[in-house]
């Protein structure tokens, strides 16, 4: 049977669903993250749930990784979702979110990793950048429930999490990473500046001159060593956000 309305029911009706239209933009638009870490940590802990010395160890466990893998791995603790106006969110949903908007990992090297705890919704989740795909949240899962979600539940959150990030690195250092690459323009730079170093020193020897020529060797051979260290940590990105992106991958546990 066909539904009549009068025309005020009607606008009366349609009024109300724009209503809520805005009311859920708004909502949506005022979900908050918080901020980034600066450059020397791995870590923001909004809840005060990390020790000092376990804040100093997630730090050297995650730049190493960083460092040798180029794979950044972030910890973030918080009160709860709604401290962030987002008490309507899955804890994934925001997880995924917050990866996102801080850009974790590399567009070419998306291997990042975020483990978040909210602490007044018990609950937390391990999220993943886009290359790792699926085939690790099972492993993601084991740590969680096996590493983590334990000391949780015993009131141990410090002792849990830095047991999660060691078996986080040890996941990524277990993954079959692609090896990173150097910038197209390293060793044709490279090549040219031993050539040019090779003509300098031989001329220098032949004429016997000596000076500012081999200032300029030694200028050169500190350049060098510049851009081999740059190439060896490629692939990864300033403090580890580069435009990342998440892929969905990860896990969840609560207590």
């Amino acid at each position: 049977m066909p539904l009549h309305l009068s025309p005020k029911k009607f606008i009366a009706a349609l009024l109300a669903a724009l209503l809520a239209l805005a009311a859920g933009s708004q909502s949506a638009a005022a979900i908050e993250f918080p901020n980034k870490p600066d450059s020397k940590n791995f870590y923001v802990d909004e809840a005060g749930l990390i020790t000092p010395e376990d804040r100093k160890a997630v730090d050297e466990i995650a730049l190493k990784l960083f460092v040798e893998e180029s794979v950044p791995m972030f910890v973030v603790t918080i009160q709860s979702l709604s401290s962030y106006q987002a008490a309507g969110y899955t804890i994934e949903k925001y997880a995924q979110e917050l990866f996102d908007h801080w850009g974790i990992g590399s567009k070419d090297r998306n291997y990042g990793i975020l483990l978040l705890v909210s602490k007044g919704d018990r609950k937390a989740r391990i999220e993943l950048g886009a290359d790792w795909g699926r085939t690790h949240d099972s492993q993601a899962q084991n740590i969680m429930d096996d590493l983590i979600i334990p000391h949780f539940k015993a009131g141990r959150f410090s002792m849990g999490i830095l047991d999660g990030v060691r078996g986080l690195d040890a996941m990524a250092r277990g993954l079959a990473l692609p090896p990173r690459t150097a910038p197209w323009w390293f060793w044709p730079a490279v090549i040219l500046s031993f050539v040019f170093m090779g003509l300098l020193i031989y001329n220098l020897f032949k004429t016997g001159r000596s000076g500012w020529a081999w200032a300029l060797i030694a200028f050169l051979g500190v350049a060098l060593f510049f851009m081999m260290r740059a190439a060896a940590s490629s692939g990864g990105s300033s403090g580890g956000f580069g435009g990342g992106f998440s892929g969905g991958g990860g896990a969840t546990g609560s207590w």
